[in-house]
Parts: structure tokens; C-alpha cells; sequence
């Protein structure tokens, strides 16, 4: 008997090796995100996916990954590729994830003939830490500000978090420093939003991919912020990121540093210091904010606006600087930084570069001005704050504040099912069980049926119930739309944010057709002023994208009867459908418009600085021009509302109006719009004006793939421009 027992374990013993080798998974996935493990909630995040495998021959598969993105939305993306043996392959992917989010489910699945055929690697990676209360993923507020570090981590770079402070109008906030290896640096332009300033630190620029800074290049554009360090890595005349700088690069040469300057860094003065740096020089018909040049007349340090971002350039590795000059790195970084974020002793390029002294290069770029946020040195950050991080809460910033007064237009029409229609169904339905029922199966003595009868009725007005509301929601297909497109005169490319809700009278998966190239769609929700991570709501709804090439397309939108579907579309392009030209004459300024849409512009105004402007009184129709002038007043407009904004608290935001009428301007403050928002404010505040536009029942760049489909769509437009005097000069 024993000899028995001794067999049937060893079979056992092998059997279960032999399930648990069967079991052990031929892949290998690792999963990264955010920028050091920090990230803003439902906002665009960067995550690195790498796959390695023991497979001996190649598989067709698609990754997908899976997280909350906000409070309704569950955002599933899929990216197709082909998995080698023995290589491992690195996936730069960008999604959103909800504050306090759980977990993000992976999947790997087989494709064969371009077809999803079955899943052969499924994990839930989970956001929470070995401790109680401990996450793994960090939220950034808009209070706080993040910045992105890429290449060398010299001259006490890392130390800038536990000495230097944000102070915004909400109060103050910390820095935090999120570093990345080059070969994890996202793709798209999506992976850098989450950032404030993104620092470039004499990285090999000969491990980029290309498309790496193409991204880096495309962000800026869109509102960006960045510092570049030159070193000892030569940066080639081709390279995306040098056709972006606002500088032409020299050849490096050794040059002193005088007391002077180096005063102004906040750095040790008395004695000058010798480096080995790259003369800057400004490119033609580029307006620089600043540049800083030493005794030797050699330009060390420049910033400039670069689309509706801002580059800043050091000329020099600051780490071959003396010794004495390390213990005020902290302060060093903090007034670089600043710099990049505010303007600050303002001058025209074509004053710096013709030695020109003219009024009015002086008048438009002179004084200071602030960002919405600036960074301060503090000896020790972490005793000297005041508001300290609290991972259970999270307060929603201006972007998302907006949204909720954006989607009040998009909800138009949606109203809840009256609560009487609910008390009437449950009275018959009580009526019904009760003493009908009772009296009926009495009189015929079948009692005992009621069972049977109960069923029945339940099942009656299950039905009616689900029919009676499709026949009460019963309507047509309509898409709602509000798209903002922004652009900058004499720049080819330009910017378009749409804010899109469709709702159906039928509860399916609809998609949408006819949609452009390097597209990047999402969801969105309203939110609440304060989210808690004990209280939050889960993603119900369902979002499902392909992430290929540069573009995040919708490949499927499950629509339910009961609510709306909202969503967001951010992507470059060409050029606006208008021009314009301004000129002024003292207070008289005298405008050109020349409309190339299809449809007619029925409202406009120009805006200057000091929340002065013209009202466009009069109709552009659709390819044709006019030309309209006025004495410059106070126009009650977005710039003076943002004013309002940022002088209270941003708690204080509340949607303006009633459900469905919506504040043009709101839509400036929105996510996808704001950081363009304050990029045009700075712009104003150095002499130039911006045209706004509406457009009369413009036809939408996208379609919904139905029979019919009704389209409700505000079209706004904003042209930054540079007005002429009256001799046809630009003024700077």
C-alpha cells in the first residue's frame, strides 16, 4: 500500500511540474509611466512598454493597455507590431489616467491576417505601493510644477526639488524633477503636456530617434517650454531641435564669463570664469526676449518665443564653472528656469542685432512679465512649505474647471427622465401585485398562482420599461462641436482643439469617419472641483483607440441611451482658414479679413494689450474679404476674463450661464487650449494683437458613421498678428 502512495505522489510531483512549466509564460513585459513616476491626472501621460519573449519565430501581436482616465471614461488603447525572438522591443505609448487610479490592465494578443485571433498575456498592473496609503504613481496639481530632465545630471541638477518652491495664485507648491533615459523618451508630442519646462542637458543627440524630436518640437509649438544645456555633443544644422531654436549655434570656442554676468545668474561674482562654450546669435526676423552676452561680446544665454512655446538656450555645460561656484547651483537652475517661464529685460531682435535704439522696439518689448506659475530658490523647500502634498485629494486646475462650462453646450437638450414618469411605473406595478392581483386570483380561487403572476407582471414591465424609454429618448443622431484653431501670422503650421458630444437615440457602438492625419482623441468629464480617491467615480464608459504613427484614433464609441459621449481632438494643421492684416494709426486701427472657409464669419473683435480693442462689426462671407475700422476701446473680452481668473482663486470657477448656452471664451481656458491661452497673453503684453473669429454653421472635419446625423458646431478661430504703423513698418 505505501508503494502505492510513493507512486501516485510521484506522478503527482510530475504532473504538476509539467502544469506549472505549461503555465510559465513565454513573455516578458515590463511596464513604465509618467515622468519619474509622476503625472497630472487626466492628462496626457508618456508610458514605456517593453516586450521581450522565448518564442522561436516571429508573432504578429497588438499591446493593449487599459486605465480609468477620469471619473467616466475608460480609455483602452491598442498598438499593433511585430514581436522578434530573442529581441526586445520598446513601446512608447501615451494614455490619461484618472487621479487615483488603480491599476492599468495589459494585454498582449495574436494578430494574423491583420485580425485579432486570441489573447496570450493578460496582467493587471496595480498603482499602489507596499504601504498603506503609498502609491507608486504621484499626482501633480496645478499647483506644483513639473519638470522634465533629459541627458546630464551635472551641476546639482537633482538638488533643485529640495530647494526651490512654485508660488501661483492658489499658493505654493513644490518642484518636482522627472528624468528620463533617452531611449524611454516618448514619440509623440502628447508624451511632453504633462510637463512645465523640459531641460535638455547636453544629451548624445545621436541616440534620438528622430521622431523623438520631432515631438520635442511639436510640443513647443503647442505651448512648450524648454531649456537646452550645450556641452560637449555638437548639435548638427538638420537636427529638429536646432531648426527649432530660436538661435543660430557658433562654433565653440573658450571665452571668460565676467563678474558681471555672473551676478546676474545669481551665481558667485568677484572673479570672472573661463568656459568653453557656443556663441548664440539671432536668427533673422526671429523676436528673441532675451539675451545675455559677456564682456568678450559673446551671447551666452538667449530665450525667444518659438510658436506658442518659448526655448531658452545656455550657451556652456555649467559643471566646468569653478568649485566655488556649486553651492548656488539650486539658484543657478532657478533663475534659468524662470527665465524660460517669464519675460524679463525684454528687447527686440532687431535691437540687439542692428545696435538700434528705437522707441519703438523699447516700448514693446520692455518690463516684466510673469507666468500664471513662478519657481523661487528656498534654502530648504520641504520645512517651508505650506502646502503640503495630499495624496487622498485632488483639486481640479483652470483646464479642467473649463471643460465643465464647455460641456454644458455639449449636454444641451439632455435632461434626466422625470422623476414622476418612475413614481407612476412603480405605483401600477405595486397596484398591479396587490389587490388586483389579489382580487382577480381570489375570485377565480387560484391564489396559490400568485407566484406566477407576479413573475409575469415583473416581466411585462421589465420590457415596457426598456422600450417606453427608448421611445421617450427616441430622437435623431446629433453631434455637438466647439473647436478652437489657433495660429501665429507668417508660421505655416497651426493648432485645432475640438470639444465634441454625441448623443444617439439608440444605445450601440457608433464610429466616426473622414478624420485627419496625427489625430489625438480622448475623453472628457465633467469633474468636480475636489476628487477623493475614497469617494471617486469608476470609468463606466468605454473609449477604444488605435495608437499608430503619431495619432490616437477612435475605433469605437459604445453610446448608451442615457447620457452623452464627450470627447476631445487635439491635432496640428496647415494653416487657419483666414488671414489678416492689421494697421494702426495712433488709437485708429484699420483691419483686412480675408476669409477662405466655406462658411461666413459672423462675429469677431482684434484684442490689445491693456484689455483695449475693436469690435468687427459686419459679415465675411465665405471666400471673399473685408476690411473694417474703428477707434481702439475697452472690449470686454477672454483677456480681461482671464484677469478676473487669476486674481481669485481658481475654486471660485463656475460654469457662467444656464445648460446649454455657453460662454464663447470659455473655451479659450479649456483643456487642450489653455497653455495657447497664455502664450497669446504674453504675446499682447509684447505689442501684438490677436484677431478672434466665429464662423457661422462651419462644417465639421469629421463625421459620425450613421445614416444621418444632426451637426450643432461652433467654429472659433484666433490669429495672432503684428500690427503695422502707419509708414508699413511691423512693430516689434
Amino acid at each position: 500500500m505505501s508503494r502505492v502512495r510513493v507512486i501516485l505522489a510521484t506522478v503527482f510531483v510530475l504532473a504538476s511540474g509539467g502544469v506549472l512549466r505549461a503555465k510559465e509564460s513565454p513573455f516578458n513585459v515590463d511596464f513604465f509611466c509618467g515622468w519619474g513616476d509622476c503625472y497630472r491626472p487626466m492628462e496626457w501621460t508618456p508610458v514605456e512598454i517593453g516586450v521581450g519573449s522565448t518564442l522561436e519565430k516571429p508573432l504578429g501581436c497588438a499591446i493593449e493597455i487599459s486605465a480609468a482616465q477620469d471619473g467616466l471614461n475608460t480609455l483602452n488603447i491598442r498598438h499593433r507590431f511585430v514581436l522578434t525572438p530573442d529581441l526586445h522591443v520598446s513601446l512608447p505609448l501615451v494614455t490619461k489616467f484618472a487621479f487615483a487610479a488603480d491599476r492599468c490592465d495589459i494585454r498582449l494578443i495574436e494578430v494574423v491576417n491583420g485580425r485579432l485571433k486570441r489573447t496570450v498575456y493578460s496582467e493587471k498592473r496595480d498603482f499602489w505601493g507596499g504601504r498603506p496609503g503609498d502609491r507608486r504613481l504621484r499626482a501633480i496639481t496645478e499647483n506644483d510644477m513639473l519638470v522634465g530632465h533629459i541627458g546630464g545630471r551635472r551641476f546639482g541638477l537633482l538638488t533643485l526639488p529640495k530647494q526651490a518652491v512654485v508660488q501661483s495664485q492658489r499658493g505654493q507648491g513644490r518642484v518636482y524633477l522627472g528624468d528620463k533615459l533617452i531611449r524611454m523618451v516618448p514619440w509623440d508630442w502628447t508624451g511632453f503636456v504633462s510637463l512645465d519646462v523640459l531641460i535638455l542637458y547636453d544629451p548624445d543627440w545621436n541616440q534620438f530617434n528622430r521622431r523623438q524630436l520631432e515631438a520635442i518640437s511639436q510640443w513647443v509649438s503647442n505651448g512648450g517650454k524648454l531649456l537646452l544645456v550645450l556641452g560637449t555633443h555638437p548639435l548638427a544644422a538638420n537636427n529638429p531641435i536646432a531648426q527649432l531654436l530660436p538661435v543660430n549655434i557658433g562654433q565653440i570656442k573658450q571665452t571668460t564669463v565676467d563678474s558681471a554676468l555672473l551676478g546676474k545668474w545669481d551665481l558667485q561674482g568677484g572673479e570672472s570664469e573661463t568656459v568653453a562654450c557656443w556663441p548664440l546669435a539671432g536668427k533673422a526676423g526671429v523676436r528673441l526676449c532675451e539675451m545675455q552676452t559677456c564682456d568678450a561680446n559673446d551671447c551666452l544665454f538667449a530665450t525667444g518665443n518659438v510658436g506658442f512655446g518659448r526655448v531658452g538656450v545656455l550657451a556652456f555645460d555649467p559643471s566646468i564653472l569653478s568649485d566655488r561656484q556649486k553651492v548656488r547651483y539650486s539658484q543657478f537652475w532657478v533663475g534659468r528656469i524662470k527665465a524660460v517661464l517669464e519675460d524679463s529685460h525684454s528687447l527686440s531682435v532687431e535691437a540687439k542685432t542692428s545696435g538700434s535704439s528705437s522707441s519703438s522696439a523699447n516700448r514693446s518689448w520692455g518690463g516684466v512679465v510673469e507666468s500664471f506659475r513662478t519657481i523661487r530658490f528656498e534654502q530648504d523647500a520641504e520645512k517651508s512649505s505650506t502646502n503640503p502634498q495630499d495624496n487622498r485629494r485632488y483639486q481640479i486646475g483652470l483646464g479642467q474647471a473649463a471643460n465643465n462650462a464647455v460641456m454644458n453646450f455639449l449636454y444641451k437638450g439632455i435632461k434626466p427622465l422625470s422623476i414622476w414618469w418612475i413614481i407612476l411605473l412603480l405605483t401600477a406595478l405595486a397596484f398591479l401585485l396587490g389587490p388586483v392581483d389579489y382580487i382577480v386570483l381570489k375570485r377565480w380561487g387560484r391564489l396559490p398562482l400568485t407566484w406566477l403572476t407576479c413573475t409575469f407582471w415583473i416581466a411585462v414591465f421589465t420590457v415596457g420599461a426598456y422600450y417606453g424609454v427608448q421611445y421617450l429618448r427616441s430622437g435623431e443622431m446629433e453631434m455637438r462641436v466647439v473647436s478652437v484653431l489657433d495660429g501665429i501670422e507668417n508660421e505655416g503650421s497651426a493648432w485645432s482643439t475640438n470639444y465634441c458630444g454625441l448623443f444617439a437615440p439608440r444605445s450601440a457602438e457608433y464610429r466616426l469617419k473622414d478624420l485627419g492625419e496625427k489625430q489625438w482623441w480622448s475623453g472628457i468629464a465633467p469633474a468636480q472641483q475636489n476628487i477623493y480617491s475614497y469617494r471617486r467615480e469608476t470609468g463606466g464608459r468605454k473609449i477604444y483607440c488605435e495608437q499608430e504613427d503619431g495619432e490616437n484614433r477612435p475605433r469605437s464609441l459604445p453610446i448608451n441611451i442615457w447620457t452623452i459621449q464627450c470627447l476631445m481632438n487635439e491635432a496640428v494643421i496647415e494653416r487657419l482658414p483666414l488671414k489678416a492684416q492689421v494697421r494702426r494709426r495712433g488709437d485708429q486701427i484699420t483691419v483686412k479679413i480675408s476669409n477662405e472657409s466655406d462658411a461666413a464669419i459672423i462675429d469677431g473683435y482684434v484684442l490689445f494689450d491693456n484689455r483695449m480693442g475693436i469690435r468687427l462689426n459686419g459679415i465675411v462671407e465665405a471666400r471673399a474679404a473685408e476690411e473694417f475700422s474703428a477707434t481702439l476701446s475697452r472690449v470686454d473680452a477672454w483677456r480681461s476674463n482671464d484677469a478676473n481668473r487669476l486674481r481669485n482663486s481658481y475654486y471660485n470657477y463656475r460654469p457662467s450661464g444656464n445648460v446649454g448656452a455657453l460662454k464663447r471664451e470659455d473655451a479659450y481656458y479649456a483643456q487642450g487650449c489653455l497653455q495657447r491661452t497664455r502664450a497669446i497673453d504674453a504675446y499682447l503684453t509684447h505689442g501684438a494683437a490677436v484677431v478672434c473669429l466665429e464662423y457661422e454653421n462651419a462644417e465639421t472635419s469629421f463625421k459620425v458613421d450613421a445614416r444621418s446625423c444632426n451637426y450643432d458646431h461652433i467654429r472659433l478661430a484666433r490669429l495672432v498678428v503684428f500690427p503695422k504703423e502707419d509708414g508699413g513698418e511691423t512693430e516689434q
